[in-house]
């Protein structure tokens, strides 16, 4: 998982940080490798926001043109800071995932 980017705040642009208004609602682009089911990956990432308090909901996945990753997105509604950084831990930990924001 060298390549892996999760960032802590998908706000942030040139390395300046925004301030945002919470709370924020946003939708959530994760591409994982296609190792497990996309149905997996999915519930995985539901466990993820459910266990941080994310309310969400799925919006669609989609596949790269090889089949090598897919893409899932979910419209979610973050109440703070302190919560954004949490979810982002966590989904560090769940297997396959390359890149969130």
């Amino acid at each position: 998982m060298n390549n892996m980017n999760l960032n802590n705040n998908p706000f942030e642009k040139d390395g300046q940080t925004p301030e945002v208004d919470f709370p924020v609602n946003y939708n959530l682009k994760v591409i994982c490798d296609t190792e497990h089911e996309i149905e997996v990956q999915q519930r995985n990432l539901e466990l993820v926001l459910e266990d941080a308090g994310v309310n969400h909901n799925f919006v669609k996945s989609q596949q790269s043109r090889k089949g090598n990753y897919v893409s899932l997105t979910m419209n979610i509604t973050l109440d703070d800071m302190k919560q954004m950084q949490y979810m982002y831990q966590r989904l560090k930990l769940l297997p396959g995932i390359r890149f969130a924001v």
